[in-house]
C-alpha cells in the first residue's frame, strides 16, 4: 500500500470516527413554530424554522431525520445532495425550514410545525434513534422557544428570537402602554378560564409591534407582581390591540392572571415597565356601578369614562356589528376517516350554517377555540366566492393549522378531549354563537339535532357541508346507570329524571326544563322526543297511548 492509498484509508477512517463520535453532540437548540416578522427564508418567506446546534466536531447531517412524529420518525431526511447547506460546523448552528417546500432546497422539510404544541425528533442515520426532542407547548406569533444558552438543560421564550446564532435573552427597552380600562364588580360581563367572574384590567398598545408584557410590573397600593415569561400567548399585546389580564391574585390558573387584588373603596393600580419606570397609573375612589367598567374614553386617550356596556379586548371606540344569523352547526375534533379537505389530509373541522332567508358573506368574522384569545383568527376578506353563505347553506373551516391551504383553513386545531369554540362578528366582540365540545371519539361530531337547533348530540356518521337531519341522527345513549324507562310512556304520565335536563319535540323546540333531580309529568301529545340530561347524555323518548 502506498502512502497516498494509506492516507487515503486513514482520512476515510478518520471521517467515519468523527461522524461516529460527533452525532451525539447534536441538540434541537431553538424551534419557531409560529414565524410572522422574525426571519425569512431564501423565497422571502415566513416559514416555522427548527435550530440544530453542533456541540461536537464539524460535521455532514446528509442522512439524518427530523420528524415531528414519533409513528415516522424517518419523516424527513437531510439530503445528500449538497453538503454546503446541510455540514454544522463546531459550535455552530443549522436552520432547517419547516414549510413543507422541500423542492425549495436541502434546508426545506415537507412538515410545518403547530402553533398548538407537538414533539420535534432529531433522528440518527438509520432512522429510528432518536438523538435529540423536545415536546412544545402552546407557541405565540414572533416568539421563539429555545435553550436558555447554546446545548443548555432549560427551555425559555425569546422575545427576540436568535436563528443561526448564540442562544441568548435580550433586555428590550419600556414600551409605551397604556392602562385602557378595568372593572371591580364583574358579575357577568366576562368570565375567565376557570369560568369565574373576576376583576380585570385591560392593556393597550398603541404600537405597531407586539410586546410581551413579561418582565413588566402591576402595583396595587403597596403591592406589586411581575409578569412571568412562561406562557407568552397568554401575556402577548399585538400590534396596536389589548389584553385583558385578571385581578384575582391566582396566577397559579395562568400567566395572565395577576398576583394582585384591588378594593372596590379605591386605590392606585401602577404598570412598570421592566426598568421600573411607570409607564401608566390610575386612580379611583368609588366603585364603578356593577358589570360597568371605567376606562379611557378613546384608547390610550386621557379622559376617563364609566362604560355600562364593558368593552374587554377590544377598542373603547368599538362600533358594534350584529352580524348575520351564522351557527356553529357542528364539529369534529378527532378526523381519522372522515371527510379529506382539498389536501387530502384528515383534519379536524367546523361547520357553519346559514338559517337565514338572505345570502351572508362571513368574511371578517372571527372563530376562536380559546375564551383568552377571541379574534383568534378571522375569516380572509376578498373572496367572497367562497365565503359567502346562501339561504340555508353551509361552510367547512378546517381547523388544521395550515393557512397556506386555503381561505377556509384555520391557524388552530382543536383537542378532542373537549373544549371551547366561538365564532363572533367583525367588531371582534359580538358572539354570534358559542360551545363547550365535549371530549369526543374519533371520527364522531357533535352537532345539532337540527339545524340550528338545540339540543346537541352526538353523530357517529356525519353530516359536512349538509343538513343534521332527522334521518342523519345515528347517536344513540351512553351507556349509562339511568335509560328511560318506561319507553315508550303514556302522555300525561309521570317519568323521574335523574338530573336537570331539558324535553324537546321532533322538530328540536324545547318543551319543558326541570332545574334538578325531579318527577315530571309528560306532555299530552304523543310523538318522538329527545331528552337532553344536564351531563350531556340524550335519549330518545316515545310518548304513546
Amino acid at each position: 500500500m502506498n502512502g497516498i492509498q494509506l492516507f487515503g484509508v486513514c482520512a476515510f477512517l478518520f471521517c467515519i470516527s468523527l461522524q461516529e463520535g460527533n452525532t451525539q453532540g447534536l441538540v434541537i437548540n431553538e424551534l419557531q413554530a409560529s414565524n410572522d416578522n422574525v426571519v425569512y427564508d431564501d423565497f422571502f418567506e415566513f416559514d416555522d424554522w427548527i435550530e440544530i446546534h453542533n456541540t461536537g466536531g464539524i460535521l455532514n447531517l446528509a442522512g439524518h431525520y427530523l420528524s415531528d412524529d414519533l409513528d415516522s420518525l424517518d419523516k424527513w431526511k437531510f439530503p445528500d445532495t449538497n453538503p454546503g447547506v446541510t455540514t454544522i460546523l463546531p459550535g455552530g448552528h443549522l436552520l432547517i425550514w419547516c414549510d413543507k417546500d422541500p423542492e425549495q432546497g436541502e434546508d426545506h422539510a415537507d412538515f410545518s410545525l403547530s402553533g398548538e404544541g407537538e414533539t420535534v425528533y432529531l433522528v440518527d442515520t438509520d432512522g429510528t434513534s432518536i438523538l435529540d426532542s423536545i415536546a412544545y407547548g402552546q407557541q405565540q406569533n414572533d416568539i421563539s422557544y429555545g435553550r436558555s444558552c447554546d446545548g443548555c438543560e432549560d427551555w425559555v421564550f425569546f422575545d427576540v428570537p436568535t436563528p443561526e446564532a448564540v442562544n441568548q435573552t435580550t433586555q428590550l427597552p419600556d414600551y409605551l402602554l397604556y392602562i385602557n380600562e378595568w372593572q371591580i364588580q364583574n358579575e357577568t360581563t366576562l368570565f375567565d378560564e376557570a369560568g369565574d367572574y373576576n376583576a380585570w384590567v385591560e392593556v393597550f398598545n398603541p404600537n405597531d409591534f407586539q410586546v410581551n408584557l413579561a418582565g413588566y410590573a402591576f402595583m396595587m397600593d403597596a403591592a406589586s407582581y411581575v409578569v412571568v415569561n412562561d406562557e407568552p400567548w397568554l401575556t402577548a399585546v399585538e400590534a396596536n390591540g389589548h389584553i385583558v389580564l385578571w385581578l384575582d391574585a391566582e396566577p397559579s390558573q395562568g400567566a395572565n392572571h395577576l398576583g394582585l387584588t384591588c378594593s372596590v373603596s379605591g386605590g392606585n393600580l401602577s404598570l412598570l415597565g421592566p426598568s421600573g419606570e411607570v409607564l401608566d397609573a390610575i386612580d379611583w375612589e368609588l366603585s364603578t356601578t356593577s358589570n360597568s367598567s371605567y376606562g379611557r374614553s378613546l384608547d390610550g386617550s386621557p379622559t376617563w369614562i364609566e362604560f355600562s356596556v364593558p368593552t374587554p379586548r377590544v377598542t373603547n371606540s368599538l362600533q358594534i356589528i350584529p352580524g348575520g344569523p351564522i351557527v356553529i352547526n357542528e364539529v369534529l375534533t378527532w378526523n381519522i376517516l372522515d371527510v379529506q379537505d382539498n389536501a387530502f389530509e384528515n383534519e379536524d373541522w367546523i361547520e357553519l350554517h346559514n338559517p337565514g332567508n338572505i345570502p351572508v358573506d362571513i368574511a371578517g368574522y372571527f372563530v376562536s377555540d380559546r375564551i383568552d384569545n377571541p379574534q383568534k383568527w378571522m375569516v380572509p376578506v376578498g373572496v367572497p366566492d367562497s365565503t359567502i353563505i346562501p339561504p340555508g347553506g353551509f361552510v367547512l373551516l378546517y381547523a388544521d393549522d395550515d393557512e397556506e391551504q386555503g381561505w377556509n383553513h384555520m391557524n388552530f386545531k382543536f383537542n378532542n378531549a373537549g373544549e371551547h369554540a366561538a365564532l363572533r362578528t367583525p367588531d371582534g366582540f359580538t358572539v354570534l354563537d358559542s360551545l363547550n365540545i365535549p371530549l369526543l371519539p374519533a371520527d364522531v361530531s357533535w352537532g345539532r339535532m337540527y339545524d340550528a337547533q338545540t339540543p346537541w348530540i352526538e353523530f357517529s356518521t356525519t353530516t359536512p357541508n349538509a343538513s343534521n337531519g332527522a334521518t342523519s341522527i345515528i347517536a344513540q345513549p351512553e351507556v349509562s346507570s339511568w335509560i328511560p324507562y318506561p319507553n315508550p310512556i303514556r302522555p300525561n304520565s309521570s317519568m323521574p329524571f335523574p338530573e336537570a335536563g331539558a324535553l324537546y319535540d321532533i322538530m328540536g323546540r324545547l318543551v319543558m326544563t326541570w332545574s334538578f333531580s325531579s318527577t315530571q309529568t309528560m306532555p299530552s301529545a304523543e310523538g318522538l322526543y329527545i331528552v337532553q340530561l344536564a351531563s350531556g347524555l340524550s335519549a330518545r323518548l316515545v310518548l304513546e297511548e
